[in-house]
């Protein structure tokens, strides 16, 4: 994206053709990115009445519409201003100049939106509550004392209330509240922070708050932030209603109320989010990087996994078995009532949903999915349009990187390398996320949740027809996965538009190629649990030789059994049995390695004539499942109640300094010819690890080894590629490069033999990064002609 600099610069070069600044001019500025509801009229307004400008302005579905008069001197000086000034919320993409006729006229107003016209423009996502709301909130003298939907230009809701564009209330979920005579005279002042704030409301005039029972029915507390405090520290579930939908909070230091509510929610070991007061609470909770205290306080508002301190005080049962807890900030003003003078030192506050269903927006809804649940409600009576979980994010390699890009993010577009005519890219099965593109805008969608239920997919559904109506964009293309069992592609295939389809690890490093502008042809590192393989084959180790429009598989870790398909995934054992057995073969009944695994001769010999019959034992090349049979083994990981919870406890147990250890254990790079790719055999590696633990060695130590190891295997595999083709950009995606450590090493193995390494930064480097890689691939496919 270019940036206020540059347009600065380009525009002030368009006017500077004419010597004498006293001529009068007159000239039209088309202004496209987020410049609706961030104040940008207001802005426009104050910087063209300070210069004694006149003209008007107005929103339009192609972004701000302005005519600016004046002096010559006077309107160059508006220009160059205009980009460098911008309201904090704004992002300007692009500004087109255009002279037009003088018309003599006095003054400088804003006029009415135009809605005519393709749409154009983006939404602003929504924002959390600015400083000065947040000071006004909390001022016994101001009007707007404790009212829990106080919001500015320069924050609140924005994509979750919006039904379509141009971004004004009647558009918004706020059409039904009008605004009392004092908001009304804030909304229609360019000079007030207010000025079309289309949420705008106070006590008088709108959106309010009922603190319901457990059944559903009104409590009868007069003040709901109170009553619902009293309860939370009575060690009771609250269900929370915020800005995209509904949190279950409670008190985080109790034990006893965060196990009845994983008893109740049916959430087993998956860490569960914090929210604390401020960035000083943060502090008195975990160690923190400047990397990772610029992301709390940001408008954003994300998540942040960031490493506890030993002695947080927390309930043991947050985050069990992970040295990183999730934190987050307020972002609501409810939150900020909540954590202000409650006395609670954190809230843990989990999207209101059974575990990977879509979260819960409406009343109604809320008191029916959730009874049973929660112990009371905390509603309000102003509609979430749209659902949006919380933003989670983790600091790899001193750079922000997304787990998932949610709420606060979304629907701010990521950019395509090229232009492409309109077109859906609908990612994978799970984490799912897609992308709607069309010119070089790719509109990714909040996170949907793993398609897996019926309520996921009429989700995915609901979203996808609210992102063609606000962006009208009606896709000319469909972008799927190869893999034939996602609920994705099945859903794909059904439709009548053109279809394409892009493999899974070519689509995570050609999103990684965009995003640095790379179009190839770069060394791909493709490390994740599951995808296709064109081979039929489950993937997941791959090296790749990619450009934008194809790929060469130029390495792989060696084929292993997955006794039981999926259950695999979720019995890790089996993965370990099946990685054993081919780099031992009947060694894998030894007494102790079978004592190891948890399992008993009779099974262990049960899965191994599966996998010699090839009974329900597909073939991976996973990197994701070596991980999982390397937690079975060091950690007796034997049964996971998340998606990579294996892996994540085998990193957080691993030694954090790295400097000086011992070489990691062996994962062998065979080169078995030209024509075929090389395998990365870990047969090596099992035989080390073996003997570590006969030995009696500490798992730390045993972790590092084995994160060493599959990291300098890696990169060995890259120089090889480099030797061979010459290529220095390495491309590194897929959900297990969410492992920093392995990350780490990697970056530095590659970076010592002069390589230079490319990590994603705008999406996930996981599936919800997927379908933006699937668009980056089909624009590239279309440009060139080959899809048509």
């Amino acid at each position: 994206m270019t940036s206020c600099r540059a347009f600065a610069k380009r525009v002030r070069g368009a006017v500077m053709g004419v010597a004498d600044n006293h001529r009068m001019v007159r000239w039209r500025v088309k202004i496209a990115g987020v410049v609706q509801g961030v104040g940008f009229r207001p802005y426009l307004y104050c910087l063209a009445t300070e210069l004694k400008l006149s003209g008007e302005v107005a929103n339009g579905t192609g972004g701000v519409l302005v005519e600016i008069e004046g002096e010559q001197a006077q309107v160059q000086e508006f220009l160059r201003r205009l980009p460098l000034e911008i309201p904090p919320l704004a992002q300007v993409d692009s500004i087109e100049v255009q002279e037009i006729g003088t018309r003599g006229a006095l003054g400088f107003r804003i006029i009415a939106s135009d809605a005519s016209g393709p749409v154009r423009t983006q939404i602003p996502a929504d924002a959390a509550t600015c400083a000065d709301c947040l000071r006004e909130m909390l001022d016994p003298k101001n009007r707007r004392y404790r009212y829990p939907f106080i919001n500015c230009t320069h924050c609140g809701p924005r994509f979750t209330i919006t039904r379509s564009i141009p971004y004004d209330r009647p558009q918004t979920s706020m059409a039904r509240f009008k605004m009392c005579a004092a908001c009304q005279a804030e909304y229609d002042d360019p000079r007030d922070r207010r000025f079309h704030a289309q949420p705008n409301a106070c006590w008088e005039c709108g959106p309010q708050l009922t603190l319901l029972d457990a059944q559903g029915a009104a409590s009868g507390v007069e003040e709901p932030v109170g009553g619902t405090l009293e309860l939370l520290r009575g060690g009771k579930i609250v269900a929370v209603k915020g800005i995209g939908g509904f949190h279950l909070v409670v008190d985080a230091t109790n034990q006893a109320a965060v196990v009845r509510l994983r008893m109740r929610k049916h959430r087993f070991g998956k860490p569960l989010a914090v929210m604390v007061r401020d960035i000083e609470a943060a502090r008195q909770l975990c160690e923190m990087s400047d990397a990772e205290a610029a992301l709390l306080p940001g408008s954003e508002r994300p998540i942040v996994l960031l490493r506890a301190l030993e002695e947080h005080g927390l309930a043991a049962d947050v985050a069990p078995g992970v040295p990183w807890l999730g934190i987050f900030l307020p972002y609501a003003p409810v939150h900020h009532l909540l954590l202000a003078e409650s006395g609670l030192r954190a809230l843990v506050m989990t999207s209101a949903n059974l575990s990977e269903e879509p979260i819960v927006i409406a009343n109604d809804e809320a008191v029916e999915r959730l009874r049973g649940i929660a112990d009371a409600f905390l509603v309000h009576d102003r509609e979430i349009l749209q659902r949006a979980d919380d933003s989670v994010m983790e600091v790899v390699e001193e750079r922000p990187q997304f787990v998932r890009r949610s709420r606060g993010h979304v629907p701010l577009p990521v950019l395509l390398l090229q232009e492409t005519p309109p077109l859906l890219a609908v990612g994978g099965h799970m984490k799912s996320v897609f992308t709607l593109a069309s010119g070089r805008h790719g509109y990714q969608s909040q996170h949907l949740g793993d398609l897996e239920s019926v309520s996921s997919v009429d989700f995915f559904g609901e979203a996808l027809e609210h992102f063609e109506r606000i962006f009208q964009v009606a896709p000319e293309y469909v972008v799927h996965d190869l893999h034939p069992g996602y609920a994705s592609t099945a859903w794909a295939l059904a439709q009548t538009q053109r279809k394409i389809a892009v493999q899974h690890h070519h689509a995570h490093i050609a999103g990684c190629m965009a995003e640095h502008g790379l179009r190839g042809p770069v060394i791909g590192l493709a490390l994740d649990g599951t995808g296709y393989g064109v081979d039929g084959r489950v993937w997941g180790g791959e090296v790749l030789i990619a450009t934008l429009t194809g790929f060469e598989r130029f390495a792989h870790l060696k084929y292993v059994a997955m006794p039981g398909s999926e259950a695999a995934v979720r019995q890790p054992w089996r993965m370990a049995l099946g990685h054993l057995y081919a780099a031992l073969g009947n060694g894998v009944f030894d007494a102790d390695v079978l004592a190891r695994m948890k399992v008993g001769e009779g099974d262990a010999r049960l899965l191994v004539r599966m996998i010699e019959r090839g009974v329900n034992s597909p073939l991976t090349s996973s990197c994701g499942r070596l991980f999982d049979a390397a937690a079975a083994l060091i950690l007796g990981c034997d049964r996971v109640d998340y998606e990579a919870q294996a892996g994540i406890e085998l990193e957080g147990i691993a030694e954090r300094d790295t400097a000086g250890q011992d070489k990691g254990y062996s994962l062998r790079v065979e080169d078995n010819g030209v024509d075929v790719p090389l395998i990365l055999d870990p047969t090596s590696l099992w035989q080390e690890l073996l003997a570590d633990l006969g030995r009696g060695e500490e798992p730390a130590k045993m972790s590092t080894r084995f994160h060493a190891g599959v990291a300098d295997g890696y990169v060995r595999a890259a120089i090889a590629a480099k030797e061979r083709t010459g290529i220095r950009d390495v491309c590194l995606s897929g959900g297990v490069f969410h492992n920093r450590l392995l990350t780490h090493l990697v970056c530095v193995g590659l970076r010592q033999t002069g390589m230079e390494s490319h990590l994603p930064v705008l999406v996930s480097p996981g599936d919800g990064g997927l379908s933006y890689g699937q668009a980056v691939v089909a624009a590239a496919l279309i440009g060139e002609g080959t899809r048509g």
